[in-house]
Parts: structure tokens; sequence; C-alpha cells
């Protein structure tokens, strides 16, 4: 693959990092305004997706089971992420979330898709590293909420595994729109029977059109182009740790919350196993063995 190809690829996943990052800025917004986690996730999904249906009729309303069974797939890791943070701290939710390029990584060597390198190996390490560093070390809860945390990075590292293939490249929009359409309909029973609290305002609601567009529509959309262009796994799985590592950066740049050392420090090896991997890419690279 071309290196300008592969970085147009790469920075697309990165962007995308930045969008979801910015995930907990409105979900604050939408939390005070009297939503609760299921009804802000519901409409985290449902919001975009409708308006995709209703203004962009002709390119998004034909049926795309692949994406939208991949967004259901990508629905159960939110309800399992979710779950997790009632049973066990934010830290360790995340920490286990984060699993996810490790699976991912697996399931490609075991098929030989991936060679176990020494680039890759150190990618992986300092990604997870990174990540364990801008957390706040508290890392305690229930082993069914452990379970949950990592049922949650168990289905986004099968979205990530099966959105190369069952995501056309050049259908980039469609499949953003199913892809939210089949992670909405995961939460839309338990909120039909009324589980679900909505926002009270007009406040909570412009929180929540921030939260459906900026930070889920474009993010997924960008994914799903950088994923078609990369058809790598493992390096989208890399490039997307930034987004923990972001969410910390957005809170101190706009909550003015505190950026401790070991969170910078975080952030370097994170931003660090991405670069690896773009060095890696620029070199002869190595044939998986048994092709």
């Amino acid at each position: 693959m071309p290196i300008r190809f592969y970085l147009k690829g790469a920075s697309l996943v990165l962007l995308a990092a930045l969008g979801f990052s910015l995930q907990p800025i409105f979900a604050r917004e939408v939390y005070a305004d009297g939503a609760n986690a299921l009804g802000l996730v519901w409409l985290r999904f449902l919001v975009p997706s409708l308006l995709l249906l209703l203004l962009l009729p002709g390119k998004t309303r034909r049926l795309r089971p692949g994406p939208g069974l991949l967004g259901m797939i990508n629905g159960v890791a939110s309800l399992c992420y979710f779950i997790a943070l009632q049973q066990v701290t934010v830290s360790l939710t995340v920490m286990l979330l984060s699993l996810f390029p490790l699976l991912v990584f697996m399931q490609a060597w075991a098929r030989r898709q991936e060679s176990l390198t020494g680039g890759r190996v150190l990618a992986l390490a300092g990604a997870l590293a990174g990540v364990y560093f801008t957390l706040d070390g508290d890392f305690a809860g229930s082993w069914v909420g452990i379970l949950f945390g990592f049922g949650a990075a168990l289905f986004y590292s099968a979205y990530l595994v099966g959105a190369p293939r069952w995501m056309p490249a050049g259908d980039a929009l469609g499949s953003s729109a199913w892809t939210l359409i089949g992670a909405a309909l995961v939460f839309s029973v338990p909120a039909v029977l009324g589980y679900a609290e909505l926002p009270q305002s007009v406040r909570g609601w412009s929180a929540v059109l921030a939260l459906g567009i900026v930070s889920t529509f474009i993010p997924f959309l960008l994914l799903i182009k950088g994923i078609g262009m990369l058809q790598r796994q493992f390096d989208v799985a890399i490039f997307s740790t930034l987004e923990p590592v972001a969410s910390v950066f957005w809170a101190w740049l706009l909550l003015h919350e505190t950026l401790s050392e070991n969170s910078l420090l975080g952030g370097v090896l994170v931003l660090g196993a991405a670069l690896l991997m773009i060095w890696s890419q620029s070199r002869p690279q190595p044939v998986p063995s048994g092709v």
C-alpha cells in the first residue's frame, strides 16, 4: 500500500477517535438535563440515523444488512460498557474496553492476516500502557462488571473485524446510517418499555444533537472511510486508542479539569504507538507465516 494512501486512512481514523472523544463533554450536559444512561445512548444513535434517513433518503434508505448487523454488534458493545460502569470503576471499565486492539490482533494472527513482529507488539504495548497511564488508577469492582467490561471489548473488536468485509469503502454514508440504525435498534426495546429517561429542556436536546452529529455520525463516517482505505483491523484498533487519551485532553481544555503528568505520559505513549505503526508501514512488510 502506498504510504500516502496509508497516511490518509490513518488520519481519518485518528480524526474519528478525536470526534468520539468528545462524547463525555456532551454527555455531561445531557445527564445534567435529566437523561439517564439508557436514554443518552439510545438518542445518541437514534437521532443521527433518523436525520440521515430524512435528509438524505436517496443515499441511505436502501437496506444494508451488513452495516446494520455491525451496528447492532457495536450497540451491544455500548450496552456492555454502560452495564460495566455500574459495577466497576470508570478506570477499570475503560481499561477493559481498551483491550480491543489485543483481541483484534489475536484473531488476525490466528487467521494469518498479521505477523507477530516486534513493531506490532511494541505498538500494542505502548497503546495499552498509554491508556493505563491516562486513567486515575482506581481499578476496583465486581467480577460481573469485569465480565461486562471484557464483553464490551470483545464485541467492539468484532465490529472492527467485520467492518472491512461488510462496509463497502464506496458507500461510507449509507453504511454509517445503517450502522447507527442497527445500534439504535438494540436500545429501542428497553427505551420503548419506559426505561429511558430523556432530556427535559432545549439545552439538553441541543447537547443530544451535538452528541449525535459531532461525536457519533461524523466520527462513524470518518472511521468507516478510514477502515475502507486501510483494510487492516489491527492498525485501526491502535489508532483508535487515541480516544480515551483525547477525552482527558478535552476535559482539561474545555472543563478545566486537572491534567496530570501521568496523563501526559499516556498521551505520548499512544501517539508513539500510532507513529510506530506509520513508520512500520513505510518499511518493507514481512509476509505472514503459512501464506
